[in-house]
Formats: structure tokens, sequence, C-alpha cells
């Protein structure tokens, strides 16, 4: 079983690079795409993340925000639909990640079972991360307790630290090991500058719950992965497949 990852480009943000590499870069601004990550599993649809539509991610981002496509036109380019999703695998459940969920309306929506509980009574420091209200109660959860297989050759891997249950996502390809990192990162937290290497051999998420669970999950996805897709990486989402 061999698959490969197409990467479905929303729309980009504006945001201080610090936010992607804790204590770095505090007079850097970047964009950052916006991405759902698709994969066919035999005959199912499967989405890794699903965004967020414009008005939420205007509503809810501090900064600039671009829509480059519509969640219906991207899906449209690789023969879906909401409706015809029949998985979303959530790395974690921040709005910019899965504020399109809803209307994926028939699919199976695997989340960490911690991540599912925290999104429902964030603390307040996380207030402005989760949709508030009712906007994700009929979405059909199916919560992982930890490391678990969904289907053969794709793999969970909880890395916390970013939130409270950040998966990381692992497809077997013909590279190998693809494994996308679930917290928000860029190619920057896996490549650190040379002088900084023997110390930091990663770069801990700039949002994170706890610095110290960030970094050693950093540090799983690097050792795990033959290809590592930063979550928010233009190089990767751009691409019009990985591998």
């Amino acid at each position: 079983m061999s698959y490969t990852i197409k990467p479905l480009m929303l729309g980009k943000m504006k945001m201080n690079k610090s936010m992607m590499t804790y204590m770095m870069n505090f007079e850097k601004e970047i964009w950052i795409p916006i991405v759902s990550w698709y994969v066919k599993v035999n005959d199912k649809h499967l989405l890794v993340d699903t965004g967020a539509p414009p008005d939420m991610m205007r509503r809810y981002w501090y900064n600039d925000y671009e829509e480059l496509i519509s969640f219906e036109d991207a899906l449209e380019s690789v023969g879906a639909t909401p409706e015809t999703v029949d998985v979303v695998i959530h790395t974690h459940l921040h709005f910019d990640h899965c504020g399109n969920t809803p209307k994926c309306k028939n699919a199976e929506v695997f989340v960490q079972e911690e991540e599912l509980s925290f999104s429902r009574n964030p603390h307040p420091l996380f207030l402005g991360s989760y949709l508030r209200g009712n906007i994700m109660e009929d979405v059909n959860f199916k919560a992982v307790e930890g490391d678990a297989e969904l289907f053969p050759g794709i793999q969970v891997f909880k890395v916390p630290g970013h939130s409270p249950g950040t998966q990381a996502v692992s497809f077997l390809t013909s590279a190998g090991n693809a494994v996308l990192s679930g917290f928000c990162s860029i190619k920057d937290n896996f490549s650190p500058p040379e002088k900084m290497k023997k110390v930091w051999p990663v770069l801990t998420p700039g949002v994170h719950i706890d610095s110290f669970q960030a970094f050693a999950g950093a540090m799983r996805v690097k050792d795990l992965a033959d290809v590592v897709i930063p979550t928010h990486d233009m190089d990767s989402a751009t691409k019009p497949q990985i591998p």
C-alpha cells in the first residue's frame, strides 16, 4: 500500500514568524498556508484537516487573511465534494484546522480524545483558538487514545504540546513514511540554523501549552519521518502532490 498526498491550499494568513519558531524571529512577518491534505484510500476520500471558510478566518484571526480557493472548489479538483468525504483526520481542533468539517456531513472524524475534551472546555488562554457554540455538535467524532493505525499504512501518533491532543499523521508512500507534523510548524522547525543544531535539533512551535512536550513532539516527528510535512509550510502546501 502506497499513498500520495495532495495539498489543497485554501488560503494564507499573515503572522509573526515567532508563532512558529519559539523564542526566535520576533522581527519577521510571514504568510503561512491554510491547507486540507487529500488522500485517496481505495475508494474513500480522506482529508487531514479541513481548513476554515474565509468569513471564519477573518472573524477569529487577528491579522490579514487571503482566500485562494473555496473548500468546495478545492475538493472538486480531486473529484470529491464535502458530502462525499468519507474520513477526516484532525491533527488538532484549532479553528483554522476544522472550520469546514461540519460541511463533511457523512464523514467519520478521527481526533484524539484529549483534544476533543479540551476543545469543549478550553483554558481561557486558548478560548480564541477553539470554535465556541454548537458548530461542531453534529460532527461524527471517533475518539482515538494515543497512537493508532487507522487504515493499512496510515497511522496517527500523539504529539501533545501545541495542544493537549495534537496528533501527527503518517502515510506510507513511495518515498517512505511521510509524516504531517500535526502541530503548527514550518520547515524551519525541522531545520534549525547550523549553529543551534547541537542544542536544538528542532525548533519548538511558538504556540504551545507545554514547551517541553512541544519540543519532544517535534523530535518524535523528525525521528519517525522519511519525509516531514510541516503543517503550515508554504513549500509543502504549494506542491501538486507529495511525494
